[in-house]
């Protein structure tokens, strides 16, 4: 069993790095592992993941200063939110920062959400309500800020979450250069030193924040790949609603349909395609997944967005080459 080195409580003031990597648990224990500890990496919250079969991560932490600093890896999408139940049992609420190195975070926070990926990071204030969808296969670096040192430098958080703060931006690129360059030598650093460098980070984010509160808002346009990438985004997140469609999305997202055509095409499956994928692989989880045993297999096809169960059989069939039944009999369930 991996053995997380600090718990929750401790963790707002480690003096020690510590780690661990659900590839040393069997696969059927791990995504529960990852529930069970979750809250203590950061603060309360609730998680959820499509794909438990296959799920596994890596998280490292280690005290910087004032700071805690670390790496992650999450292989299959994932969802957390904060409520304002999480916050009214939260004991601590460090600053948030997240950088994605490969795939990315999709954040709600404040009214706003935004795409982030390499390049670029966001800022997660847990005092307020916040949702995110880590895409498959993410690794990223991660910072736990102290408020009172973050306030006294922006003031308002309010003004720099639910953003993506780019290298496109010259104060953002210094920080995000210097916490990427950070990482490869932070185990090495201790005692005074560890507290300047510390000293810098704040700076620099304090830098970038203030100077992207002033900047001019930025515009909607994205190139092609974050487009596409929003896009499926957006189709992950509701593609158990039977009214999902080009049209849709389009008008969540503010582009044009023929653009939202044009792209899911482009990629190679198509949007139709794309949509059918992502409900199949839901309803292949759940009619593997033993809390759903109670639920028959029309029940999981409408659960998965499906409209009629002959088409959803004849896909699942065509996609995975066995029956659903089989997938439930198989898991060892005999509810049809």
């Amino acid at each position: 069993m991996p053995h997380l080195e600090q718990n929750h409580h401790r963790w707002r003031s480690p003096s020690m790095h510590s780690r661990f990597d659900l590839n040393d648990l069997p696969a059927s224990e791990r995504y529960e592992y990852w529930h069970d500890v979750s809250e203590s990496l950061h603060v309360p919250v609730s998680v959820d993941c499509e794909e438990t079969e296959t799920f596994t991560a890596k998280w490292d932490g280690r005290p910087l200063g004032p700071l805690l600093a670390g790496s992650a890896f999450l292989s299959e999408a994932q969802r957390v939110s904060r409520t304002s139940y999480h916050i009214g049992r939260s004991a601590a609420d460090p600053i948030g920062i997240w950088m994605p190195l490969t795939a990315g975070i999709h954040l709600r926070q404040d009214g706003k959400e935004a795409l982030i990926g390499p390049g670029q990071l966001a800022v997660v204030d847990p005092t307020r309500p916040y949702e995110e969808l880590t895409l498959r296969n993410c690794n990223f670096l991660w910072m736990l800020l102290p408020r009172e040192d973050v306030v006294a430098r922006i003031g308002s958080t309010e003004k720099v979450t639910g953003f993506a703060h780019s290298v496109d931006q010259p104060h953002a690129r210094l920080a995000i250069e210097f916490i990427r360059s950070l990482s490869t030598v932070w185990d090495e650093l201790s005692g005074p030193k560890s507290e300047q460098i510390a000293a810098h980070v704040l700076s620099l984010l304090g830098l970038a924040f203030n100077a992207h509160a002033k900047a001019p808002a930025l515009t909607n346009a994205a190139d092609s790949s974050e487009l596409l990438l929003r896009i499926r985004l957006f189709i992950d997140e509701r593609a158990a609603d039977h009214s999902l469609s080009v049209e849709t999305v389009a008008a969540a997202l503010g582009i044009p349909a023929q653009e939202v055509q044009r792209l899911t095409t482009q990629a190679g499956s198509g949007f139709h395609a794309y949509v059918q994928e992502r409900r199949l692989a839901r309803c292949f989880r759940m009619l593997s997944d033993p809390r759903f045993a109670a639920h028959s297999v029309h029940d999981i096809s409408t659960m998965g967005g499906w409209l009629h169960i002959g088409c959803f059989r004849k896909a699942f069939e065509a996609a995975y080459g066995i029956s659903p039944d089989d997938v439930r009999r198989r898991k060892g369930s005999t509810n049809g």
